[in-house]
Parts: structure tokens; sequence; C-alpha cells
């Protein structure tokens, strides 16, 4: 295959254009939601709802306006509560330990694993008598070690809630990711994989009586539109945002493959250049973000993106050392700074084609051979 020697145009870390068959899918969707004027909770909203819960072989699946509000409300519905503690990750972005803080409670941060995700051993060593939760993220697109963190859940008798936000499709042995947790919580914005044209999330749960209180949670604590017996927020996905996602959701298998293949490309041309996260033999991967070790990060962010390709630094700043939690914080975490301190992200995503993934290649290959 021909590379090019210069790339005029450059490659997006993430495309979020439609082409010419997307925008008119697309604007179908949209269209016939406007038609039946019903913009909120409309008949998309139901269907979005039964469909998610099928694909995650979960009993319940509540729709709501974000990622962000389908945690807070979960913690609102199990209750969490100012005094208690929830052990979480510190490698994620900020959103997912304020969903918990908001309640009152206090965030304990457990060190990550290999796949980067928190990991079990760290979090068994921290749960106290306050411990009422915990809190994983399947950062990147890879899930977390559930077989471990369920065993760790049930022995302290504490609730398992899962960030699937990054790794919708994934899976562990054939279980998809959105079928672990007590209530397990999906982000479906724009740069998720199956993302919708604005804010947009999901809870899944098969418990009953948390679906009740969810489904009350979402729209400010009402229960039959007219009685309010606990005062929540406003959290409804707008129909117009389930109907583009109810478009999206057949083609989202090919999307995933998609990215599967370019991290394995990457994986087979650059392994003797960086070091890869750890991808468990069980999982199949979702490849929200496609990442890298290298000492030299910040030098070869420079330089692709000095070669027309958006490299990314994501989560450098690890959540204990933001200001509004350091003082919370008094412990280490080996394996997370470094994750912070040289993971580097590289463009993977499903609009790339095989001349631009090889164009990258090219140009990391050159950095670490010093052919600049």
């Amino acid at each position: 295959m021909d590379i090019p020697v210069n790339m005029k145009d450059r490659i997006r870390f993430l495309d979020l254009s439609l082409e010419k068959d997307e925008m008119v899918s697309t604007l179908q969707a949209i269209e016939k939601a406007l038609a039946h004027g019903q913009l909120i909770m409309g008949p998309e909203h139901d269907k979005l709802e039964e469909l998610i819960s099928t694909y995650c072989k979960r009993k319940y699946c509540v729709a709501v306006g974000s990622g962000t509000d389908a945690l807070y409300l979960s913690f609102k519905a199990l209750g969490i509560k100012h005094g208690d503690e929830v052990i979480t990750t510190p490698l994620s972005w900020v959103a997912s330990t304020h969903s918990f803080v908001m309640h009152g409670a206090t965030p304990i941060f457990a060190d990550i694993d290999e796949t980067l995700n928190i990991d079990p051993e760290s979090v068994e060593h921290l749960i106290s008598d306050k411990t009422v939760a915990i809190l994983a993220v399947d950062y990147a697109g890879h899930p977390a070690d559930y077989k471990r963190l369920k065993e760790i859940a049930n022995k302290y008798n504490i609730a398992l809630i899962e960030d699937g936000s990054q790794a919708f499709g994934a899976s562990i042995d054939k279980q998809p990711v959105g079928s672990f947790g007590l209530i397990s919580c999906i982000s479906m914005n724009p740069m998720k994989p199956l993302g919708a044209i604005g804010e947009a999330g999901v809870i899944l749960t098969d418990d009953t009586k948390l679906y009740e209180k969810l489904i009350a949670a979402r729209y400010s604590g009402m229960v039959d539109k007219q009685t309010c017996y606990e005062p929540s927020i406003n959290c409804r996905m707008d129909t117009i945002h389930a109907a583009v996602l109810l478009e999206r959701l057949p083609k989202y298998n090919r999307v995933m493959t998609k990215r599967q293949q370019i991290a394995q490309k990457y994986k087979e041309h650059l392994a003797e250049y960086v070091e890869f996260p750890v991808t468990s033999q069980d999982v199949s991967h979702a490849y929200y973000l496609f990442l890298f070790f290298t000492d030299k990060r910040d030098e070869l962010f420079e330089f692709l993106n000095k070669n027309n390709i958006e490299a990314r630094i994501r989560d450098n700043i690890l959540i204990p050392s933001q200001p509004c939690y350091k003082p919370m914080n008094k412990n280490t975490f080996e394996k997370a700074t470094k994750a912070a301190d040289t993971l580097l992200a590289i463009p993977a995503h499903e609009k790339m084609n095989d001349n631009e993934v090889m164009y990258v290649i090219k140009k990391i290959k050159e950095f670490f051979k010093g052919e600049i």
C-alpha cells in the first residue's frame, strides 16, 4: 500500500461529521420525531429503552439526559448520603466522582491494574465500615474485572456500580458491558462510539425497586405525574436524541469492528516502539480510545500534531490531584500515575481509511527511529 509522504488533510482524533448517507438517515429520524410532536418521552424513547435493555441483557433501562445524570440518579436511588464512602478509580473524567460527592459521600481512590481499570485488590484493601459502594469505570473501552469486583461487593455487602460509558459494546466472555453492576450507567453523548447529537445516557438494572426509584427520580421525583414523595431534578432524554440513537444502534457493531481492526493494525506495527495496556484474553474491547505508554509522550504528541495527526493527552491530572479532591486524598497511585504521565491517545475511529492509519504508523516509526 502506498503511504502518502505528506497528509494535507489533518487526521482528526475524532470525526463527528456526517457522510451523505448518515446525514439523510439522521435527518429522516429527526423529521419523524418532529412530525409526531412528542418531543419529550415520545415513542422512540420507549423503543430505545427496550432495545438497549435487550442489547445489554438487562431487565430495565431508564433513558436520561446524560451519562452524568445516569450516575447521579443511580447514587440517589441507592440512598448515598453524607458520611458514606465510595471506592473508585483515580483515572477517569471527573464527573464519575462528582456524581456521588454531590450526594455528600467521600471518594476513596484505589489504584488501577494493567488494563487501566480499578484494581480489585487495591479496592478490597480500602474497604472500611463506611464503604457503601464501588464505582468502576470501564476505561478507554476495556471492562473492569467484574468477576473479582462482584466477589468483593458480595463479601462486604456493598453496591457495585458500573460506569460503562466508554465501553458500550464491549464484553467479558460474551457478557456485555452494561450487565455487570447492580446498576450500570452508559453515556451516549456525541464523543462516544454510540452517540446522540447531544447529551444522552441510560441506566440499566435488574432490580425492580431501584428501577421504580429511578423512573421517579428522572422527572423531578414525580411518581404519577402529580405526586412527589422525594425531590429530584429533571433528567429526561429528548425524543430527538432517542430517535437518532435508534437509527444508529443497528450499525453500531460495524463501528466497533472497524475500531478493533485499526487497533490491531497499530499493535502489529508499533509493538517494538511503545507499550500497550493489557487487554484481558476474555475481553472484547470497544476502543473508545487507543492508548499506549511512552516516556517520550510529550515530544511525540508535539511531533504528531505538527504532522497533521491530532493526538491527545487524556486524564493527565488524576482526579485525586484535582484541587477539589486533593485535600481528601492521602494515597499514592503508582500505576495510575504512570498512566497520567506517559499515556498518549492517537486517532483510531471508524471514519479513518487505511492510508490514514498507515500514515499515523509511519510517522510514529519515524519519530522513534530518529528520522525527523
